[in-house]
């Protein structure tokens, strides 16, 4: 998402779709009775930033386990369950990444209660985004509809990777197919049993750097020397291409991943032209663009077609709209020649303020 996201401050940090931080809209979707306090698994460069966007909410939150370094979502759910079960609890953890957007909080939330119970007898249930495209820039899950699913829950059959254009059309038309949003649902209880069964080094190393954590008021540090060497690898290949426990459940919940500016392109309210616009921009004889202003300069913009244009403080991105995931080109050609540009945050209104490591 640059220029808006930088690496020293993420896309989940930042307003990205609305005036709220993708981490804080993650939040609110979870903060009601049914749910306990949250626990956050981040880093330790990112603790202060969050903290104070879940203070500016009241958001209630139990704990923010930092990793010493990243080791993927296997080593994250782990550090959870193993954290939540060594305060002597089991409850079911609903696993999320904090930088999604769910357009529909209804059909998630029922779909999470259709997943619980199963969650309970000891499944571990994925919550599949029903597709509206044949979209090549997501993973895939089959259900196996063999099943008879009184409830919409069932037995997952495979994950596949991000498939061609045809075999993805394949994928929508059969109907058994979802989107994989990475979401997950299951007892801290599971979580362990399964990474002791599939990633039993992992977990041995994670349950000691655990154990040996130390404990800053809500900031818990697992023992660095431990987590490290845990395996960096994704819960879906670690554990979910593998478990017998897998369940999905499909749901018509408006899920996007946010991946890229012509996905946030197709979130945003748009004009009588088919335009998103957002900052003080000026649209003359312009169609189905994406036109966003986080810097002072006036924007202007005559004749466009399909065209994203991202204004910040200290720089702009141009591109055609399908075009605009090849902004990792430009990332990786400044980081050799303006690394500023890539890793300095792009704002400057209280959610990008440069924050010194003992602060």
């Amino acid at each position: 998402m640059w220029p808006v996201s930088r690496q020293a401050f993420p896309k989940h940090l930042l307003p990205i779709t609305g005036h709220e931080t993708l981490l804080q809209q993650t939040t609110r979707r979870i903060s009601s009775e049914r749910f306990a306090p949250a626990i956050v698994v981040s880093g330790e460069d990112q603790r202060v930033f969050i903290k104070q966007q879940l203070e500016a909410i009241d958001a209630p939150v139990e704990a923010i386990l930092l990793e010493p370094t990243g080791r993927n979502t296997a080593a994250a759910a782990a550090l959870a369950a193993a954290w939540v079960t060594r305060q002597g609890g089991d409850e079911l953890l609903l696993l999320m990444p904090s930088d999604h957007v769910i357009g529909d909080q209804a059909a998630f939330l029922g779909a999470v209660e259709v997943g619980a119970a199963h969650a309970e007898e000891g499944a571990i249930v994925t919550f599949g985004a029903r597709p509206t495209e044949a979209s090549t820039q997501y993973g895939y899950i089959e259900a196996d509809t063999s099943v008879i699913s009184p409830d919409g829950a069932f037995p997952i059959a495979r994950f596949v990777e991000k498939p061609d254009a045809a075999t993805a059309a394949e994928y929508v038309a059969s109907g058994r197919f979802s989107w994989n949003c990475g979401i997950f649902l299951a007892k801290a209880s599971t979580i362990l049993e399964e990474m002791q069964r599939f990633l039993p080094a992992s977990l041995e190393t994670i349950s000691k750097a655990v154990a040996q954590a130390a404990s800053d008021e809500l900031f818990v540090r697992p023992a660095a020397d431990a987590f490290n060497r845990a395996e960096n690898v994704p819960i879906d290949i670690g554990i979910m291409e593998k478990t017998a426990r897998g369940m999905v459940v499909p749901v018509d919940m408006q899920w996007s991943d946010v991946g890229s500016w012509d996905a946030v392109w197709k979130l945003g309210p748009s004009d009588a032209d088919g335009n998103v616009i957002q900052g003080e921009v000026l649209a003359l004889d312009t169609t189905d663009s994406y036109l966003r202003n986080d810097g002072e300069a006036l924007i202007a913009t005559v004749g466009l077609d399909r065209i994203a244009v991202i204004a910040v403080r200290d720089a702009v991105f141009i591109a055609p709209m399908d075009r605009v995931s090849e902004v990792k080109k430009i990332v990786e050609a400044l980081a050799g020649r303006q690394p500023d540009r890539v890793t300095a945050p792009a704002r400057s209104d209280g959610y990008g303020r440069a924050v010194k490591k003992d602060d």
